[in-house]
């Protein structure tokens, strides 16, 4: 064998020759440091030598060849001496002497191909730009996905398909044919053929297609997910299939309009027709290609899958339809052959960026499409295998995760910044996961990880990785913002249930989120009663305002000056037909989660002034109403018009409406607050900062805010008026300022007396009354100065 090795020292392309017996001679300039020694061996012997797997195996097809005699294309990864592996084209064509030809490096070329077809964007661009029409539909037959080339071909929208029957729109006599053939498809059985069939456009009329379909199955279970159905218009070659057969030379013109490669062979191989798109296929003119024989000039035709069928349908003369990935080029193809009396014709296309559709689709199916990551319905299966492995009833640990903010960030910076961040969350995820884990986003704002570990210990060490990665800051909207997490922890039992493990990690994150959140917890038996319990809750919200389940109750306030009554606290009990009587600290939170609180509100204020219309007008009174607002409320610009429409419709007098809100749902937004808070002052409501001195106390919100009432915190309010000092201080500033102050908790009359000296306006508390129902208020207003002489004593 002679050898010519160009200087480059990064690539290999040699030109090679061999005698006859096929015994390579190699002179002195065999590129030493590059390939193995060639001489006195025959060029299988080499190859075997060159690469233990790629080697071997082309060693066998070139051995045949050579013997054959045939020209032969084969590509092949080399071990360098060097220490590189190289891919290479490796080329001989028969000669007088033995073989000739060469050994080319396509290294470069490979790696990119490779870039380019691992491109997730580049999937997602094949599949709204190719003509084919793609589809995916559901194992019911109905459409879930389709390519906009469905609009450009056949005027449908997308809207218009989603959610119909395939069948639907196929003429009634294509409907069986194809429902069983889906029905096959979607059972296992691969087809290997396309399906003609009409299709009706959004104008009525029908299109011929030939329809290929393919299983969608989990890649972890194998599960049946629908089928992905690629069609393409092949009305143009029904109508020309039987005069393609004649080939007639006034036919050539519409053959060649076709974007399909055509050619056709007599019974020799021999081409006898070939289309401009077949010749350039193998680089050639079409009156180079006519009269040749179809293995000589189409490289790796003859050793591939492709070339078999041809051969199939030659001995059978046989119309066969199928795909296949053509190795020598790197490339899907899809091909009709059509058997006759004297040879074959073929229409073949490239169907690389279809295949790479569908792959795109099937990831859809099984991936979200914000993060990237799997998504519920693939962790689910991934759990039931875990579990499925002789280790995995004990080894198998589920950690669900929450975030902390990022309703905070949603609201605060809109959903492109959440977008961003969640993105940032599944990267961080995914960096903590060890081979075998895997990390899915169940939705929302909610993350499972899935690991193989043993014990707490083990899962401890998992969970503070995960909170310690997401605790580090992360950077949204030119913003850098920490959010934190909880995450609930299942580890698996003998015959566990998947749905059982993610329904008790579920549970202990919730644990987790209710001891304050940034931290972990194991899920726990005990906790089952609490999560059946706010189960019960959630689901009672739903209906507890139209089956009339909520009850105000209302709390005496008094002048601490004349002990006489002032107004009444309007104060929110659940009365649960299975669960009693609820504490408000157990389901406003609850309501404001879960999007109730406004409702809830809104019924509230309505009540609340119906209530306290009717209490004075019944007894001559002038009592003040006090109202909570949630900060939910507050930030709704139809507070103002709801609270216009409760003193309307009762009849109350603006100015015995007060509305209490806390310190830190005004600095929310603050300028919000300010805008309506204006506007409820210029109607004539007063408005009470509630809880002061828990939240964010600033004397500005006092000067900014136009608050009439201050509300002392029962915290400053010691039961031996030991601080009066301090608060003495608390009244003081407030009447500078041109605000009443209330003090609540008051539960004693050392308590009361101190409050008294310090000047404070109005106290409320169980010294005077415990929250009471309408019935007992108005029977507490007949005796209250009684009451309020025995408490002065």
């Amino acid at each position: 064998m002679h050898i010519t090795i160009t200087s480059n020292p990064a690539f290999i392309n040699v030109t090679w020759s061999s005698d006859k017996a096929g015994i390579c001679a190699l002179p002195a300039e065999h590129a030493p440091g590059l390939l193995q020694p060639l001489t006195g061996v025959t060029l299988d012997e080499w190859l075997v030598a060159a690469h233990p797997q790629d080697g071997a195996a082309v060693a066998c097809q070139v051995a045949r060849a050579m013997r054959e005699r045939r020209p032969f294309r084969h590509g092949l990864r080399i071990a360098c001496l060097d220490g590189r592996t190289r891919h290479v084209l490796l080329t001989g064509l028969p000669a007088p002497h033995g073989y000739t030809g060469a050994l080319v490096d396509v290294t470069e070329q490979h790696e990119t191909l490779d870039a380019a077809t691992g491109s997730a964007a580049g999937q997602r661009l094949i599949v709204e730009n190719t003509s084919d029409l793609i589809a995916h539909c559901g194992p019911d037959g109905r459409y879930v996905h389709v390519s906009p080339s469905y609009t450009r071909l056949l005027g449908w929208k997308a809207e218009e398909l989603v959610g119909r029957s395939v069948v639907e729109f196929l003429h009634p006599d294509d409907r069986d044919n194809a429902r069983q053939g889906l029905m096959m498809v979607m059972n296992g059985i691969n087809l290997n053929r396309v399906m003609e069939v009409r299709k009706r456009d959004a104008h009525g009329a029908y299109i011929t297609l030939g329809t290929k379909a393919s299983a969608v199955t989990d890649p972890v279970t194998g599960a049946n997910l629908g089928a992905v159905l690629v069609s393409r218009d092949v009305s143009l070659e029904l109508a020309m299939r039987q005069q393609l057969h004649d080939m007639a030379e006034e036919k050539v013109a519409l053959v060649e309009s076709i974007d399909d490669g055509f050619f056709s062979v007599n019974a020799n191989w021999e081409i006898t027709y070939a289309n401009t798109q077949a010749a350039a296929f193998v680089g050639i003119s079409r009156e180079e290609a006519i009269g040749e024989v179809v293995w000589d000039i189409t490289p790796g035709l003859a050793e591939s899958e492709v070339g078999a069928h041809l051969r199939e349908a030659m001995a059978r003369r046989e119309s066969i339809s199928f795909e296949s990935f053509y190795a020598p080029l790197g490339i899907w193809v899809a091909e009709r052959i059509y058997a006759y009396k004297d040879g074959l014709s073929v229409f073949f296309h490239d169907i690389t960026e279809r295949k790479l559709a569908e792959a795109q689709l099937e990831q859809l199916a099984t991936h979200d499409s914000l993060t990237g990551l799997p998504n519920r319905a693939w962790i689910n299966r991934r759990v039931d295998t875990m579990l499925a492995q002789p280790a995995g009833a004990s080894h198998t640990t589920v950690f669900f995760i929450d975030l902390n903010r990022f309703k905070e960030v949603n609201d605060s910076l809109g959903h492109a910044a959440g977008d961003v961040l969640l993105r940032q969350v599944a990267a961080r995820l995914q960096s903590c996961m060890r081979p075998g884990d895997v990390v899915a986003r169940q939705g929302g704002d909610e993350f499972v990880v899935a690991a193989s570990c043993t014990g707490r210990e083990a899962a401890s060490a998992i969970a503070q990785r995960l909170l310690q990665a997401l605790d580090a800051p992360f950077v949204a909207d030119g913003l850098e913002m920490r959010v934190g997490a909880s995450i609930g922890i299942s580890l698996s039992d003998a015959g566990v249930a998947s749905q059982l493990l993610f329904q008790k990690a579920d549970t202990a994150m919730y644990k987790a989120k209710a001891l304050g959140g940034a931290g972990y917890q194991f899920f726990e038996p005990e906790m089952c009663t609490g999560a059946k319990r706010r189960l019960q809750l959630e689901a009672g919200l739903h209906r507890a305002l139209e089956q009339r389940q909520f009850e105000l109750v209302f709390q005496p306030r008094v002048d601490l000056g004349t002990l006489r009554v002032r107004g009444i606290e309007a104060l929110l009990r659940w009365n649960h037909p299975e669960l009693g009587r609820i504490s408000p600290l157990e389901f406003i939170p609850l309501a404001e989660e879960r999007g109730h609180i406004e409702a809830i509100g809104r019924w509230v204020l309505h009540e609340a002034c119906r209530t306290a219309s009717q209490l004075n007008a019944r007894h001559g009174l002038a009592l003040t109403v006090s109202v909570n607002v949630s900060a939910r409320q507050l930030r709704s610009s139809a507070l103002v018009d709801e609270v216009l429409a409760a003193l309307a419709g009762s009849g109350l007098s603006p100015r015995l409406l007060e509305l209490e809100i806390t310190e830190s749902a005004l600095i929310e937004d603050m300028a919000q607050s300010e805008q309506i808070l204006h506007r409820l002052k210029a109607a004539g409501v007063r408005l009470a900062l509630d809880d002061f001195g828990t939240g964010y106390s600033s004397l500005s919100y006092l000067k900014r805010f136009p608050v009439d009432v201050l509300k002392l915190d029962r915290s400053f309010i010691g039961q031996d008026g030991a601080d009066l000092q301090f608060v003495g201080a608390l009244i003081a500033m407030a009447h500078a300022l041109g605000l009443s102050v209330v003090a609540e908790g008051i539960e004693t009359p050392a308590v009361m007396r101190s409050l008294q000296r310090g000047a404070c306006d109005e106290g409320q508390g169980y010294l005077f009354a415990r929250p009471l129902p309408l019935g007992d208020l108005e029977g507490y207003l007949a005796g209250a100065a009684a009451v309020m002489e025995l408490a002065a004593a």
